[in-house]
């Protein structure tokens, strides 16, 4: 086991989140917070992140390769009067609350990182000292756990942001493309058993697609861009044909 030190919060403007969860977790890591954020997506099967559960937090730094120390302290929620404030937890931890030692807290409904005299949270991003006015020293703590290292800290694949799809976009070209030019209209509809794309002509088009029984006329669902794409092209073809 090694000890880690806390960094101030990783954030990029294109991949970014701003709740304490992804910030301490990229703190101790040095991964942004969008990859925070969607490490503890991949852990959580959320669709986003705002407030999290402490045992997510723990197995997203797990993975990363982040252990629990054996020190650890979690007080009773159901009697607030007996937990210490922050204050009162960071004067009893004095003597091993030492430079090289980090310390997640959870208290006020909020993460924080200690490590010695120096802070760190979603909400400061960068490092400040433990008695800054930003630091909510009144709340009550909840739980504390030591967090080591073992071996080297690693960023997960499922917390990288994904490449874009270049085939993807070269639909998405092509498909701006004909909508502006013959006024086709493709909708996606996610709340539906299997969720689609409707693709259709101009309505003028479409009565006479209805009456030449054209193919066209029955042929409005697609499933991805590149059948949307597919489909618009036989509509481009049609809309040749027929009114150029």
């Amino acid at each position: 086991m090694k000890h880690l030190r806390i960094n101030a919060v990783s954030t990029l403007a294109t991949d970014r989140n701003r709740y304490c969860g992804p910030a301490v977790i990229s703190s101790v890591t040095g991964m942004n917070t969008g990859e925070a954020a969607r490490l503890i997506r991949s852990v959580t099967k959320e669709r986003k992140v705002t407030g999290v559960h402490t045992h997510h937090v723990l197995k997203c730094m797990k993975l990363c390769g982040i252990e629990i120390g054996s020190r650890t302290w979690t007080y009773s929620l159901r009697s607030s009067g007996k937990r210490p404030t922050l204050a009162g937890w960071l004067k009893s931890a004095k003597d091993f609350r030492t430079k090289g030692r980090v310390f997640l807290v959870v208290a006020g409904n909020h993460f924080q990182l200690i490590e010695g005299r120096r802070y760190v949270c979603g909400i400061t991003k960068d490092i400040v000292s433990i008695k800054d006015k930003s630091v909510k020293r009144r709340c009550r703590v909840e739980s504390v756990y030591e967090l080591k290292a073992n071996g080297n800290i690693t960023i997960p694949i499922m917390a990288r942001k994904p490449k874009p799809n270049r085939e993807y976009e070269k639909y998405r070209s092509s498909i701006k493309t004909m909508k502006l030019t013959y006024g086709f209209s493709a909708e996606f509809e996610r709340d539906c058993d299997s969720p689609k794309y409707w693709v259709c002509m101009p309505e003028h088009a479409e009565r006479l697609a209805e009456d030449l029984g054209h193919d066209l006329s029955d042929s409005h669902s697609c499933y991805n861009l590149g059948e949307v794409a597919s489909r618009m092209e036989e509509m481009s073809t049609f809309m040749e044909e027929h009114f150029a």
